[in-house]
């Protein structure tokens, strides 16, 4: 097993490579300012909205959101592997990448794995392989496949197969380590120790990552066991709440992918696919989730979600609402397809065709439309009580959504229906609606201004500025904002990019990753250095207070010190 990759080298790789270079290598960058300016690889998008900075060796789009360092692009944009990231950066420099015994090091952040996934890799496409060879030779199974309508082509582009019924074909043929069998949840070990094949007699649908690369099985039963469907379980190749099925297959067959149909099963997925509508994608028997969300609107623009017309494809619709509201800034369009009782995508496209489906795609309900008839039927508009039932449950929805023409179109139709201003249901002066929980920004605080100032111009902390009143702060994210300061007072040449890098995988990296790439509403265009200052001072008087309440408090209870009564008197004299 390949040993840890060394923090330092990290660092200095880190702070050698140009990510000007990495991303200009994939995207056309253009000049502007002291930035470069892109469309978007990761959303399909007209205008360019994503920006590559040499200074502070990040990108940002301020359009989907997404941003990182050069290692971090190198994941997202050719979907590799923390460790592969890392040995293609160290490519590009020309070194080579040091390894170490994996130990624990103590320290706030360390980012690299512990394991080398790649022969998890290698034994994921084995087994792919040897299920395609088991097609070949199951009349059962490409019997089956037939009377479904599927092609050999099709069953080819996804890389279908079959399992044989067997307690241990596939084990007896890939002669691995047992372990690493059930760690790619390729085997079962039971209750006595025995291991055997986790799938048999079913077709096989290979789930590949965006690379291509098979991270996970799907199942179908021949026949009528149960369960009918079986999906790979997590393993640290395959997390099913961030994965698609087809997602690969889609952007393959094309080029210009525009938009993306979220439907529910592999085979809706396969049966579209023959009949010419190559832009399906499935989530592998989970809800769409905010991770899915996020993978499809790097992709597209547009989504459509497909659900049967009865009560439970209803309620799926409105939980898929739900997730894809905080995520619709201007510009994205989201549609709700509901199809005829009885029917499922497999078979409409079988009944109508393709043609026929398609414009039952460009039909689809919009998501603004589907919410406003969905709360209307929900609620009586027409009584006080209803009306305020509504809009407390309209705002729960649409008060995560960014800002932007969309959300603020949704507000004011709400108001509408609910006799209310658009302020009130804000959370203005005379309402009783609560504030609403907006995920998608950050709500200004002094440690959230004094960490985004330090993640654009680490320098700052590197001062005299005393910071030992910090440690008695009673502030969430003090913790943090003094790791940084004393981080970057040891090492005052270090760069964002490396201060970021330091803290990937933990809780910590990814809300500082979230600090980074945020613009805290007010101050865009402020001078950084007035903004740390700003916040400091902010966060010295915050604990001038927090101090004197405590000496108040001591005065009362048990008594002051002389040293203590002088410092009450300063505080009280300053306040």
């Amino acid at each position: 097993m390949a040993g840890r990759i060394p923090q330092h080298f990290i660092d200095e790789l880190i702070a050698r490579t140009d990510i000007v270079e990495v991303i200009g290598q994939r995207v056309p960058l253009k000049k502007k300012g002291r930035e470069y300016a892109a469309c978007c690889p990761f959303h399909s998008e007209k205008t360019p909205s994503f920006y590559v900075s040499p200074a502070k060796q990040f990108y940002h789009c301020f359009g989907c959101g997404a941003h990182g360092t050069a290692i971090g692009f190198l994941m997202e944009y050719d979907n590799l592997e923390f460790v592969e990231a890392v040995e293609e950066l160290a490519r590009m420099a020309g070194v080579e990448v040091p390894r170490e015994q994996a130990s624990d090091r103590g320290g706030a952040a360390r980012s690299a794995p512990e394991h080398d996934l790649q022969p998890l890799r290698d034994l994921m496409q084995a087994a792919a392989s040897f299920y395609q060879e088991q097609l070949r030779h199951s009349p059962q199974a490409v019997e089956y496949l037939r009377q479904r309508g599927l092609s050999g082509e099709i069953a080819r582009d996804y890389g279908l197969g079959h399992a044989p019924d067997d307690w241990d074909a596939l084990l007896q043929h890939l002669q691995a380590p047992e372990e690493q069998l059930v760690q790619a949840g390729l085997a079962i070990r039971n209750e006595r120790g025995r291991v055997y094949d986790r799938f048999r007699n079913r077709i096989m649908f290979p789930i590949r990552n965006r690379r291509g690369q098979v991270i996970g099985f799907g199942g179908r039963v021949l026949g009528d066991g149960e369960p009918k469907y079986l999906n790979s379980p997590e393993t640290p190749l395959f997390h099913k709440g961030r994965e698609l099925y087809g997602l690969y297959e889609a952007r393959q067959f094309n080029r210009r992918l525009d938009r993306l149909l979220v439907v529910e099963g592999y085979m809706d997925v396969i049966a579209l696919a023959q009949h010419g509508i190559r832009n399906a994608v499935a989530t592998l028997g989970t809800a769409t989730t905010p991770e899915h969300l996020q993978v499809l609107f790097r992709t597209v623009s547009q989504l459509v979600f497909c659900f049967d017309g009865d009560r439970a494809g209803r309620e799926a619709a409105w939980k898929a609402l739900a997730v894809t509201l905080p995520f619709m800034q201007d510009g994205f369009e989201v549609g709700f397809l509901f199809l005829p009782e009885g029917e499922d995508p497999d078979s409409l496209v079988r009944a109508e065709g393709q043609a026929a489906f398609e414009r039952r795609l460009d039909q689809a309900t919009g998501i603004s439309e589907y919410l406003i008839a969905e709360l209307t039927r929900r609620h009586n508009v027409h009584t006080q009580a209803g009306r305020t039932h509504l809009a407390t449950d309209a705002m729960a929805l649409i008060g995560p959504m960014p800002r932007g023409l969309l959300r603020t179109a949704l507000v004011e139709e709400v108001a509408r229906l609910t006799h209310l201003r658009p302020e009130q249901l804000e959370g203005g002066q005379g309402t009783r609606i609560a504030a609403v929980d907006r995920r998608q920004q950050l709500r200004i605080t002094p440690v959230r201004l004094a960490l985004h100032a330090l993640l654009h111009e680490p320098a700052l902390a590197d001062d005299d500025m005393p910071t030992d009143w910090l440690h008695t702060l009673d502030r969430p994210g003090i913790d943090l904002l003094l790791e940084l300061i004393e981080t970057i007072r040891r090492e005052p040449h270090i760069s964002p990019a490396v201060l970021l890098e330091r803290y990937r995988g933990t809780e910590a990296g990814r809300h500082l990753q979230r600090i980074a790439a945020w613009q805290p509403p007010g101050f865009e265009g402020a001078a950084v250095a007035r903004m740390y200052q700003d916040a400091m001072d902010t966060l010295r008087r915050q604990h001038e207070e927090q101090r004197l309440e405590a000496l108040l408090h001591k005065a009362d209870t048990e008594g002051l010190s002389e040293a203590e009564k002088r410092e009450l008197r300063g505080l009280l004299e300053r306040r």
